[in-house]
């Protein structure tokens, strides 16, 4: 054996390690859990990294933490990104994450350069390169499940203003109407959103007060809009069904714009693929057999 080749089988055994040590945390966690309770389900929804390196992100956050003070507006930021996406983190264990994602990322893409060339430049480039992916993937974890579920609850946003309107429009008030809506039976963030607020009403708090609360972690903007007309209606002594009938086509409108405005956009967003791949392609079909029958008949290229 080379003694070249040992620090790639070090590499490879302490990574195959951690990974091993990290599934059987895992599948500890998950067996602690069912022991306390085992007729109720796993409802953490951090994502699959945090909960496979539970302990090692613990670590990272602590040495991290002094970087990133809570007051920091990136912190802030962070934190309305997670109430957002309901996520099950702390802005610390995201950064945590991040650290832990940029050991683990370096040291990954090292092994591969190792593997094909000494060249020390070429592994630092490399472990570079493996690192700012490592530190971005959690990050970009969080604001894609941001994104999704505001997407998710815009989505679903006119169907359930629509039942709302048909249950105040037959006689009952908002509150009879939002529990109608919420023991349904239809399921998504919006639902579960709806749910909050009805808890909160039946226990006291102002209806108006719980829809600007939940207007605030969903950070939909139709949704901020509707609360609005709704104050103002409730101001005004108007009809809260005929807002929410207005309310509903608008947010339809602007969800049609949107997509047109998407539309418009495609042909753009594909100009760079297409020069990029698809016509070096043609020109390598077009080209190929003309120059093959040049170099075939001896006629130089150049004349």
């Amino acid at each position: 054996m080379q003694n070249s080749h040992l620090p790639v089988i070090i590499c490879f055994f302490f990574a195959t390690v951690f990974f091993v040590l990290g599934l059987l945390h895992l599948f500890r966690s998950r067996r602690a859990a069912a022991s306390r309770n085992p007729e109720l389900p796993d409802t953490s929804n951090k994502p699959f990294f945090f909960k496979m390196f539970a302990n090692e992100i613990s670590q990272c956050s602590r040495v991290i933490a002094s970087f990133y003070p809570d007051s920091s507006p990136a912190q802030q930021e962070l934190s309305r990104d997670l109430v957002a996406g309901a996520l099950d983190l702390s802005p610390l264990e995201v950064r945590g994450g991040q650290l832990l994602g940029a050991i683990l990322g370096g040291g990954v893409c090292v092994i591969p350069v190792f593997m094909l060339s000494p060249e020390r430049i070429y592994a630092l480039l490399a472990m570079l390169f493996g690192a700012w992916l490592g530190w971005s993937y959690p990050l970009i974890q969080v604001r894609k499940a941001a994104q999704e579920r505001k997407e998710s609850i815009s989505k679903a946003l006119p169907f359930a203003i629509d039942l709302l309107t048909v249950a105040t429009q037959a006689g009952q008030d908002f509150g009879a109407a939002l529990r109608n809506l919420v023991g349904s039976g239809f399921t998504g963030p919006l639902i579960t959103e709806f749910g909050i607020v009805l808890r909160q009403i039946e226990l006291g708090k102002n209806r108006v007060e719980a829809l600007r609360t939940m207007a605030e972690r969903i950070q939909v903007e139709e949704f901020r809009s509707l609360v609005t007309a709704i104050v103002q209606s409730t101001e005004l002594g108007a009809s809260i069904t005929q807002t929410m009938k207005i309310q509903a086509e608008e947010i339809r409108r602007a969800r049609f714009h949107r997509a047109e405005r998407r539309a418009a956009r495609a042909p753009s967003i594909m100009l760079l693929p297409t020069a990029l791949f698809i016509l070096p392609a043609v020109f390598i079909i077009i080209f190929t057999p003309i120059i093959i029958r040049v170099i075939d008949s001896g006629v130089p290229i150049g004349r």
